[in-house]
């Protein structure tokens, strides 16, 4: 084993424990990007109320973006590392716990009826992303460059995903406030790729 690979062992050893955490569908005070990150849209927290959503499904709600907002800040990280081609493979580990976390997360949350199809698209969209990341580190440790990593088609896939998602809310409440709409755009948006 050279020295590089054994560094790299033995820094994902000691990475944290990063899967579902306490908190993790408990929709944040501070929604601000990582250090050194920024969010690829207008992304502003959920409105107090969501004015438009019925009571009825204000927590599931809250709930899911909460972790699409966290799977959005992993996203980013894993991201810029793989911009950077700094510290790659343990930032790569560190964002498939992560995902794989919030994703079972967003899995085991029972929606309300008829949110079912949201859901099944956005476990589908982190699901591919996990996908495109590993897949992404790989091609830059062989050099390849960032035009080939977009070029992954989980990517895409990922995205259409997200973009259905979002139209299935849309669909489902036509009577949204333009502040709970954009809101929840944004985290959708944020959490793409492209």
């Amino acid at each position: 084993m050279t020295r590089r690979a054994t560094m790299g062992l033995v820094a994902a050893l000691a990475l944290p424990v990063l899967a579902q955490q306490p908190g993790d569908d408990v929709y944040p005070a501070d929604v601000r990007p990582p250090a050194g990150t920024q969010y690829p849209c207008a992304l502003v927290a959920l409105p107090a109320g969501l004015p438009g959503i019925p009571e009825a499904d204000r927590a599931y709600i809250n709930r899911s973006y909460a972790r699409i907002l966290r799977a959005t800040q992993a996203k980013l990280v894993v991201l810029r590392a793989l911009e950077d081609g700094q510290e790659l493979a343990a930032a790569r580990l560190r964002y498939d716990e992560r995902a794989a976390g919030l994703s079972a997360g967003l899995r085991a949350d029972p929606p309300p009826a008829g949110l079912e199809p949201f859901r099944e698209d956005v476990v589908a969209a982190i699901e591919l992303q996990r996908r495109f990341f590993a897949q992404a580190a790989g091609l830059r440790a062989k050099g390849e460059d960032m035009r080939a990593v977009y070029a992954l088609p989980e990517g895409r896939q990922a995205s259409a995903r997200l973009i259905a998602g979002f139209s299935k809310m849309q669909a489902r409440y036509p009577q949204w406030s333009a502040a709970t709409r954009d809101s929840i755009y944004h985290h959708l948006c944020a959490l793409d790729l492209f």
